[in-house]
């Protein structure tokens, strides 16, 4: 009966995406939560900073290697390993922060662990989406669709809601919304993700060719990671900078959700810019516009910490996060072979997250070493530069191909 039910209402496909927005949300309000829990503990933007960087690697580690891991463990054993140790680190977390027995050791520690498979899961998860779309007899075209709407209003608005959450119910009973939202992921999944024959064993060396595939891509090597430094720091300024500069005045998370709701909105309206053009933006002018539209975020944060701030900030580096969006679409679509697809898709995301880690430790500890003002007008000045150099750098690159 289970098994009708399941193809009548194409469960396995609406199960997995249920199962990604308790998933998403429970991941958007860790993002927000852990890093002013860290503060909280040791009063320092440095280790909230260390917070952020570690789990930043780990994502960073378990993209590369997401596509391995799940070939040899299997796509649904993955994923809900990876979904019961969240579920369990985040119990613990928040066990121990409502006991005041939570110290910053432990709780990176258990940051770590419960973020160390998220790379993997998530490979895993959108590598045989399109298996599971034929699987519930929905079209490719249909499920990626749905998918792509589904992922992109959690993106814009999980955060923001996140952040407005905290500040209404408070630290600790967040932290008992993440339990939850991991909870019913797991639920969701072990009831809805149906099991994969295992492929042969795989190899290390195919990561290296899935290297190989997305190195003679279109896609402008030069261009990508440009990219992916301006999308690692318009992260770093939501989930680090903006954070960290509230935790330093002693002003509300809600605030933050100011920031991220604003930012989205600049998003949405840059992207919707974008599709009424008739042509793509160039790669210099991509990049350039990005960098700049954060160096004047970072500027306006230098005037004033105050909600009009936080919403005139969030606006402008939402329209340079939409601006970037054609450097993204092409690498993250970009189509592979069946046999190669988690190890692609997998080095596909590693590139467009290379740069954040590093960002978020330097970052801080610039904001430890001086001040948030300094800062700023620090991180103007480079994205400034970084801005000139690479327009010229790609520009170079478009009138000479061989140069990159």
């Amino acid at each position: 009966m289970f098994r009708q039910f399941q193809r009548r209402a194409r469960w396995p496909f609406v199960g997995l995406q249920l199962s990604n927005v308790a998933l998403n949300a429970s991941h958007a309000s860790a993002t927000v939560l852990y890093p002013w829990i860290m503060y909280d503990l040791t009063h320092s933007v440095v280790c909230m900073a260390l917070v952020a960087f570690v789990n930043g690697v780990v994502l960073l580690i378990g993209m590369v290697f997401g596509g391995y891991i799940a070939e040899m463990l299997g796509i649904r054993y993955t994923a809900l390993i990876s979904a019961k140790v969240g579920m369990l680190t985040s119990l613990l977390i928040a066990a121990l922060y409502t006991a005041d027995l939570l110290h910053p050791g432990t709780f990176l520690i258990l940051s770590f662990t419960g973020s160390i498979l998220d790379g993997p899961a998530t490979v895993a998860t959108e590598a045989k989406a399109p298996e599971i779309a034929r699987f519930s007899r929905l079209s490719s075209a249909a499920a990626s669709s749905v998918d792509d709407m589904i992922d992109g209003l959690m993106l814009l608005t999980a955060s923001a809601a996140s952040a407005f959450l905290i500040a209404v119910i408070g630290p600790k009973d967040a932290a008992w919304w993440i339990v939850t939202g991991n909870f019913i992921a797991m639920m969701l999944l072990s009831f809805s993700l149906p099991s994969f024959r295992l492929r042969p064993a795989p190899r290390l060396g195919d990561i290296a060719s899935a290297g190989k595939r997305l190195r003679d891509s279109a896609v402008s090597l030069p261009f990508a990671l440009w990219g992916s430094a301006a999308l690692g720091f318009f992260m770093t300024l939501q989930i680090f900078v903006v954070p960290a500069a509230l935790r330093l005045q002693g002003e509300s998370v809600a605030w933050l959700g100011l920031f991220i709701a604003a930012s989205a909105t600049g998003t949405i309206m840059m992207n919707l810019h974008l599709a009424s053009r008739h042509a793509t933006p160039k790669p210099a002018s991509v990049v350039c516009g990005a960098l700049l539209g954060l160096a004047l975020s970072m500027g306006i944060l230098w005037v004033e910490i105050s909600p009009l701030t936080m919403m005139l900030s969030g606006l402008v580096a939402g329209l340079a996060n939409g601006w970037l969006s054609p450097a993204f679409v092409a690498i993250l679509q970009m189509k592979a072979p069946r046999n190669c697809r988690p190890h692609v898709m997998g080095l596909s995301y590693s590139v467009v997250l290379l740069f954040l880690p590093l960002e978020y430790m330097l970052t801080g500890t610039a904001i430890g070493l001086t001040s948030f003002r300094t800062t700023c007008i620090l991180l103007a000045f480079l994205l400034s530069l970084a801005a000139a150099v690479a327009a010229a750098w790609l520009e170079c690159i478009q009138n000479d191909p061989s140069a990159s």
